[in-house]
């Protein structure tokens, strides 16, 4: 009596569905593994752009603090800080110009950052004289011992800064009433060319890293050292009776 052997091994159902199962999961861990590499990417794109931002910041930042002003007991026109309001929001391109010391904005290679020189800030549309490309640009230049026909649109190379700030949005310290129901009166002009307000708001506005992002925002509110006595000069104590050094009458002036 003959025995039937009994036949193992999978059917050709069997198979096809392990492998629709196993193409599946292939396909979920594809997805899932873009997803997080997407993100990772995101957030190290967000984390360079913040930190870029942060350091020109601080650099503005350090350039207002840095303002200066001369002690002459007058105010004039060529110390004190010009604001161009141009729009609100990411879209704003507003611009600031004002005196300083120091290598804030323009390095420590500049042959005048320690004399008194203006610089101007501004978002540049890569439409300039020299077409400087897109982002925040600043151009300086020294007070004084310039020639008669010096203009500095023209002869002011200009620097740029970060190409990835779309936007610039200032405001100022009202000049008369710099608090309003306990909150700062903030102004979106400063008609007061001869001086310097007390505090600006500025905004700094980058790239969104996704397609139809919002732009990435940073905010910094500088109160600048020098402002008082832009607004209140300091008269000389004793303009007419000046002591004779080592002693004696005064000078009649």
């Amino acid at each position: 009596m003959s025995r039937r052997k009994r036949q193992n091994g999978f059917t050709l159902v069997e198979i096809i569905l392990a492998i629709m199962i196993l193409a599946i999961m292939t396909l979920m861990s594809f997805f899932c593994f873009h997803s997080v590499v997407q993100s990772w990417r995101i957030g190290m794109e967000v984390t360079d752009a913040m930190g870029q931002a942060d350091y020109v910041m601080d650099q503005v930042v350090s350039a207002l603090k840095s303002a200066y002003y001369p002690d002459t007991g007058q105010q004039m026109d060529a110390y004190g800080l010009q604001f161009y309001n141009n729009g609100d929001g990411p879209e704003a391109k507003d611009s600031l110009s004002w005196v300083k010391i120091g290598n804030a904005l323009v390095g420590e290679e500049c042959g005048f950052a320690e004399s008194p020189h203006r610089v101007q800030l501004y978002v540049a549309d890569g439409t300039g004289r020299n077409n400087e490309g897109e982002g925040l640009t600043v151009m300086a230049w020294r007070v004084d011992l310039h020639l008669d026909d010096f203009e500095p649109e023209k002869d002011v190379e200009p620097l740029l800064l970060a190409p990835r700030i779309m936007g610039m949005d200032c405001r100022v310290i009202d000049k008369d009433q710099p608090r309003k129901n306990d909150e700062p009166n903030w102004e979106d002009e400063w008609k007061f060319s001869n001086s310097i307000p007390r505090a600006v708001e500025v905004t700094l506005y980058m790239r969104p890293v996704e397609k139809n992002g919002e732009p990435l925002e940073v905010k910094r509110v500088v109160e600048i050292p020098m402002s008082d006595l832009s607004l209140n000069p300091r008269q000389p104590q004793n303009p007419r009776n000046t002591p004779v050094p080592g002693g004696g009458a005064p000078i009649k002036k």
